[in-house]
C-alpha cells in the first residue's frame, strides 16, 4: 500500500512577521526589509512545492520500474516454463522464436554494431583493436608441429640462445609487408580513375560538376551527345 505523502514542511519563519505592508510611518530601510523578508517568504514557499513535486515524481517512477521489472521477471518465468516443457536447453532458446522476432533481434544486433563501428577520431577505440588483434590471430597456423615443439620448451630455461623458426619469421615479414601495403592503398585523396574523361581542373570543380549533372543531365545528355558527335566528325 503506497504511504501517504508527506506534507509540505513549514518554515517557522513564514508564521512570524507576517504583516507584509509596512507603517506609514516607517522608514525606508524598513520598508525595504519587509520587502525583502516577503521575497524570501516567497521563495520558501516555492522551493518547498518543487520539493514535494520531485518528491512525488520520484516516487511514481519508482513505483513504475517495480512494476516493469515484475512484468519482466513474470516474462522470464514464463519462458522458462515453456523451454522446460518442450526440453529446450536455455542456449537454443531462440529456436521458439518466430521469423519475425529473429529478424527484429537481428536488426537490433546489426544496429548496435553499426552504432560501434569506429568513426573519424574514433577509430582507434577498442573495439577495433579488438578486431584487429582477432584478424591477426585468425591469420596464425592453428595446430601442428609448432604447437607440439611449444610445449617441449622449458619455460624456465632463460638467458640460453634462442633460435627462432624460420616459418614464424617469414609469416611475421609476409604480415608486415601486407600491412604496409594497405596503407599504401589508404588516402584520403580520391583515386583517378584511368581511361575516364576529364572534365574538371581539380576536386572541387568535379565535386561542382557532379551537382551540375544531377541537376539538368535530363535536359542537356542528348544535346551534349550530338554536339560531342559533330565535333568528332
Amino acid at each position: 500500500e503506497p504511504e501517504p505523502e508527506p506534507e509540505a514542511a513549514t518554515d517557522p519563519r513564514d508564521e512570524s512577521d507576517e504583516s507584509d505592508e509596512p507603517d506609514a510611518d516607517a522608514s525606508d530601510a524598513a520598508k525595504r526589509l519587509k520587502a525583502l523578508r516577503r521575497k524570501m517568504r516567497a521563495g520558501r514557499r516555492d522551493n518547498a512545492q518543487a520539493a514535494t513535486v520531485e518528491r512525488r515524481r520520484l516516487r511514481e517512477d519508482g513505483d513504475g520500474a517495480k512494476a516493469r521489472r515484475r512484468e519482466r521477471d513474470a516474462r522470464d518465468e514464463a519462458r522458462k516454463a515453456e523451454l522446460a516443457k518442450r526440453g529446450v536447453p536455455a542456449e537454443r532458446a531462440y529456436v521458439l522464436d518466430s521469423a519475425e522476432t529473429a529478424g527484429r533481434r537481428d536488426d537490433a544486433k546489426k544496429k548496435k554494431e553499426r552504432r560501434r563501428a569506429a568513426f573519424g577520431w574514433d577509430v582507434f577505440n577498442d573495439d577495433s583493436k579488438h578486431k584487429a588483434y582477432e584478424k591477426r590471430v585468425a591469420s596464425l597456423p592453428a595446430g601442428g608441429a609448432d604447437d607440439d615443439a611449444r610445449e617441449a620448451e622449458d619455460p624456465l630455461a632463460y638467458g640460453g640462445a634462442r633460435v627462432d623458426d624460420p616459418r614464424a619469421v617469414r609469416r611475421m615479414a609476409k604480415e608486415l609487408e601486407g600491412r604496409a601495403q594497405q596503407r599504401s592503398k589508404f588516402s584520403r585523396r580520391r583515386p583517378e580513375v584511368p581511361g575516364a574523361d576529364v572534365d574538371a581542373i581539380n576536386d572541387r570543380n568535379a565535386h561542382f560538376n557532379k551537382k551540375l549533372k544531377r541537376a539538368f543531365d535530363k535536359y542537356t545528355v542528348e544535346i551534349r551527345q550530338d554536339l560531342e558527335r559533330g565535333t568528332a566528325i
